[in-house]
């Protein structure tokens, strides 16, 4: 597509899509909200619907991961390939619906399991198409400020649904587990609203912008939820069944293999500790849900601070400062899992280590996607962020294997350990790699321009 395909329409055509663009977030509102809603779920609905196990719980999420990732990378090149937009959007959104109606018939964990990647296959066509839509209906110059604006509804949206699970749950749903089939309904519902007002309010944008156009080089997709089963809604860019720009360079391989590495880590940790904290801590399904609550306000609150102060101290030092945070409080919750349980204090003690976890995020996030896209050559900085997107997927694919059967067998403070060890040790070659990083883009561009010898 070339460059007179990117240009805006002019007069009245290109003010009505910017107006019906903004209406539109309604839809991707009501969509974090069923989001928000169902992401504590799935170890709830494991361990207390179908009375199964951790390991079944770290299978499970797997499994869910394992779908995602290529539905994301084959939703997003089908998009590219038909140039339409819009359509996508409705499958994801009336996808999600009828998907989530299927956990009516669910009794064990192998339909849910299925559901589950019906669900994340169909729900992954909204996802790489919804930042583009923004950006097809909006002039240029306004993209900062609309991209702010839908990722503040989106925080909004994720943030409304947790405080609605965590509500209805106190009022209906404290140990009675059919409540929990329930608010997957709920959920659906929440999605055919979406998929309805996306539907009238939104427009086929008049114009086309490739995914890996040099315009959106610098419009990056930073995760704000950590949990890579719920893809984000503003990826753009994703890993490529085509040849797209030069091969990447091996100093960006090798920075996206640590975030994968820290991703595995750092997961260790989050796909157990619902469990734990529902059969070692014995919390209450509400305090499950208040627990991902505050680690999503946590994330959102630090995104609004963590921009600045990565700019104030640098890169390196505000990604080592929360690195090396996270591996405290895995060392504290290795503690609280071999010698505080049962000590009164246990349940919200839990809750603020996975509150600060969440905190450190956005530093991390924004960290990495700052450092790839120095590391990665410019014209090639879409494909690097794609194979990024991917491979924090795949991380996540193998911790959720790894994780369920060490605690179930060792127990969780090994796991624990297991997961400081790994963020540890991944952190200590990130960092190394990161203080070298810019002699590494230096002593490259020396090379590609040295003049031949005669």
């Amino acid at each position: 597509m070339s460059d007179m395909d990117e240009e805006p329409v002019t007069g009245a055509e290109q003010k009505a899509p910017a107006i019906m663009g903004h209406a539109w977030f309604a839809s991707y509102l009501f969509s974090n909200v069923s989001s928000g809603l169902t992401s504590p779920l799935l170890p709830l609905f494991v361990v207390i619907y179908l009375h199964a196990s951790v390991i079944d719980v770290g299978t499970i999420s797997s499994i869910a991961s394992a779908a995602s990732v290529p539905a994301l990378i084959f939703w997003g090149n089908l998009s590219d390939s038909i140039g339409k937009r819009k359509i996508f959007l409705l499958i994801g959104f009336f996808g999600s619906f009828l998907s989530l109606l299927l956990i009516l018939i669910v009794n064990t964990l192998g339909m849910y399991a299925l559901t589950l990647i019906i669900f994340q296959i169909l729900a992954m066509a909204s996802t790489p198409v919804a930042t583009l839509l923004i950006l097809e209906s909006t002039v240029e110059k306004r993209w900062p400020n609309v991209m702010s604006n839908f990722n503040t509804v989106s925080y909004i949206g994720l943030v409304a649904g947790l405080a609605i699970g965590t509500l209805m749950l106190n009022l209906y749903g404290n140990r009675n587990s059919h409540f929990l089939p329930e608010l997957y309904v709920i959920s659906a519902f929440i999605y055919l609203l979406a998929g309805v007002s996306a539907w009238v309010l939104l427009p086929e944008p008049k114009k086309r912008i490739p995914r890996y156009s040099p315009k959106l080089s610098k419009t990056f997709s930073i995760r704000t939820v950590e949990r890579v089963r719920y893809f984000p809604s503003n990826v753009i860019h994703t890993m490529s069944v085509k040849r797209v720009g030069k091969k990447l360079a091996r100093r960006t391989k090798v920075y996206i293999f640590y975030t994968c590495f820290l991703m595995f880590g750092f997961q260790l940790f989050f796909i157990p500790f619902p469990v734990f904290m529902l059969n070692v801590l014995h919390a209450s399904e509400t305090e499950v849900f208040i627990m991902y609550l505050l680690n999503n306000v946590a994330s959102a609150v630090a995104f609004r601070i963590s921009g600045r102060t990565i700019n104030r101290l640098g890169v390196s030092k505000s990604l080592s400062v929360a690195l090396f945070s996270r591996v405290g409080i895995l060392g504290f919750s290795t503690f609280l899992a071999v010698l505080l349980i049962g000590f009164q204090f246990s349940i919200p003690l839990a809750i603020l280590s996975y509150t600060l976890m969440g905190f450190f995020w956005s530093f991390i996030s924004i960290s990495w996607v700052t450092s790839i896209s120095k590391l990665a050559i410019p014209e090639n900085r879409g494909k690097a962020i794609g194979y990024y997107n991917s491979f924090l997927g795949i991380g996540q694919i193998g911790s959720g294997v790894v994780s369920g059967y060490v605690a179930y067998s060792f127990g969780y403070g090994i796991e624990f350990l297991l997961a400081s060890l790994a963020v540890l040790i991944g952190g200590i070659m990130l960092v190394r790699f990161q203080l070298k990083m810019n002699d590494m883009i230096v002593a490259d561009d020396v090379k590609k321009t040295k003049l031949p010898s005669y």
